[in-house]
């Protein structure tokens, strides 16, 4: 049991939870632009009552669109975990807590706070969203990917040894 709780990384864990909280941001920010003309047109509130069904059907997709990037970044963190030796049980623990934070725990808060239509940069052009879910997407693979976060992990799984 103790050399099972050796395998945990911190730094991994850590910096892969962003990543894949930039990720689940990223693909619902894109998730936007799926029916952009009736989500944001002049009679926005007129829509949300006469065209419920379309509203929630498109919040749905906005939502299961966070989910694939769920998946997507769980993916990328396990393909380099597995490439760079890391237990594989690091990736599973982030998965399963941004999976319950996301769904369960959170989603109410953080889609009143974060996850409205632009976010805090209250973008409302598509060009906008296109941008700010692509840049989020980047940076969520450059936590993941880059050559300098993946010699500073392993500079944690060095020294603990």
């Amino acid at each position: 049991m103790r050399r099972f709780f050796s395998n945990f990384n911190a730094r991994l864990m850590i910096i892969h939870s962003i990543a894949f909280c930039l990720f689940i941001w990223g693909f619902e920010t894109l998730a936007f632009l799926h029916d952009y003309d009736f989500l944001f047109s002049v009679a926005q509130h007129i829509n949300r009552i006469t065209f419920r069904d379309q509203f929630n059907a498109d919040l749905e997709f906005i939502v299961q669109a966070g989910n694939i990037g769920l998946l997507v970044a769980y993916v990328s963190s396990w393909v380099v975990s597995n490439k760079r030796n890391w237990h594989w049980v690091n990736s599973v623990i982030i998965f399963v807590l941004a999976f319950l934070l996301k769904n369960f725990l959170l989603s109410s808060f953080l889609d009143k706070t974060f996850l409205t239509p632009g976010g805090p940069f209250k973008i409302y052009s598509i060009s906008g969203h296109l941008l700010l879910g692509i840049a989020l997407i980047a940076l969520g693979s450059l936590l993941i990917f880059f050559k300098r976060i993946i010699r500073f992990i392993d500079a944690a799984r060095k020294t603990a040894k």
